[in-house]
């Protein structure tokens, strides 16, 4: 099965903005030139065509980037989810056809939910519902919360029904913490006010301020039912972090242990405009990366994919730092094509000088060149 093949199916997925109003008992494409067995598939199952048309609608919505203007990197995703779904017929398929569609598309629907949550939760809700109902009423409260300012008075009379229902969401989570004995080490960290001054011990607590509630989130990860399908994922939309900058501490390392491995991760990679040439350096530092011992490693390897994802943001600390670091198997080309890649990004998406992006670039390479390798 190739590309040419598909043509009809791919060009839909790819372009379409909304499902047409005419085929609400059809997929996004025109059935009437269905010649591949996944167009047939789609075509004669009413399910795999609803979730097509739900695949359209919410790709044009996610094609926005999360900074509110510009596009975001979901055509590549969407490229490499189609490739996958064109694997679902061949000598390597291991599945049947419709299950394995309908499959990939409730993992690839859930993306773009949550890729979509902050601009269209009308839309993007009942998918969430039904792909993950563990994880739902978390990113809808994550949603309600980014409707409001930054740090906001939460008691302010305009937002009480926004607060209660926050509350009524996420409360079972933190009697979960506090009841359940396999739990413990988690709400002990949410208790404990010693590292940050932040503490989270009723549902009050989260709205004191943006890093309650991100606090309150970052443990949460572990402790959720899994989903009905192994790769759904559990990312918090970059879009609310935008809005709420604090809320990136949402995806740090806080166990200090392989349970790091499950804290929230977030959707920026995708949300927010392309950036080759970082994602280049990023995998390349990976693939140099020593093999290291010691389940603390999953701490090391999270806080290093938050520096990746403060540059994407452009959450920048500045540095005086004259030269930056040469990990093992970076050359200084890899380098320079990063900062001149982030430089860019921050003028078109920032709107910052060229002289004040040329700094935020060097200053956001240097702690991932610097984090990188690391292994205690």
């Amino acid at each position: 099965m190739n590309a040419v093949a598909l043509m009809p199916f791919v060009l839909t997925a790819l372009t379409v903005a909304a499902p047409a109003p005419q085929r609400d008992a059809g997929p996004s494409f025109s059935c009437a030139s269905a010649a591949t067995a996944i167009e047939k598939a789609i075509c004669g199952d009413p399910a795999l065509a609803a979730q097509d048309r739900t695949m359209a609608q919410l790709f044009g919505i996610a094609k926005r980037g999360a900074f509110g203007s510009g596009a975001s990197n979901q055509l590549a995703a969407q490229r490499t989810a189609l490739q996958e779904m064109r694997a679902c017929v061949g000598p390597r398929a291991s599945q049947p056809l419709a299950t394995c569609l309908n499959t990939h598309y409730a993992v690839r629907n859930q993306e773009l939910a949550i890729a979509a949550l902050l601009a269209a939760p009308a839309e993007a809700l009942p998918v969430l519902r039904a792909g993950d109902p563990a994880f739902a009423p978390i990113l809808e409260a994550v949603q309600r919360w980014a409707e409001a300012p930054a740090n906001a008075n939460w008691s302010a009379p305009e937002r009480v029904r926004s607060r209660a229902r926050i509350a009524t969401l996420l409360q079972p989570y933190l009697t979960a913490l506090q009841t359940n004995a396999d739990r413990s080490f988690g709400n002990a960290i949410l208790s404990d006010p010693s590292g940050d001054g932040v503490a989270v011990r009723t549902i009050d607590d989260l709205f004191r301020s943006d890093r309650h509630f991100a606090a309150f989130l970052n443990v949460l990860g572990p402790y959720l039912d899994a989903p009905k399908q192994p790769d759904m994922p559990r990312d918090l939309p970059c879009a609310a972090i935008v809005r709420h900058p604090q809320l990136l501490a949402a995806n740090g390392p806080v166990f200090g242990s392989t349970m790091d491995n499950f804290v929230l991760r977030n959707d920026c990679g995708d949300s927010l405009p392309p950036l080759p040439a970082l994602d280049a350096l990023v995998k390349k530092l990976h693939a140099h990366w020593p093999p290291c011992e010691g389940t603390i490693r999953f701490a090391i390897y999270s806080g290093f994919s938050q520096d990746v994802d403060r540059a994407r943001l452009g959450m920048v600390t500045a540095s005086n730092a004259k030269a930056l670091p040469k990990p093992k198997g970076i050359g200084p080309a890899d380098i320079a094509a990063a900062e001149r890649a982030l430089a860019a990004y921050y003028g078109d998406n920032l709107h910052v000088s060229p002289v004040a992006a040329a700094k935020m670039a060097r200053d956001a390479l240097l702690p991932i060149l610097e984090g990188a390798h690391a292994c205690d």
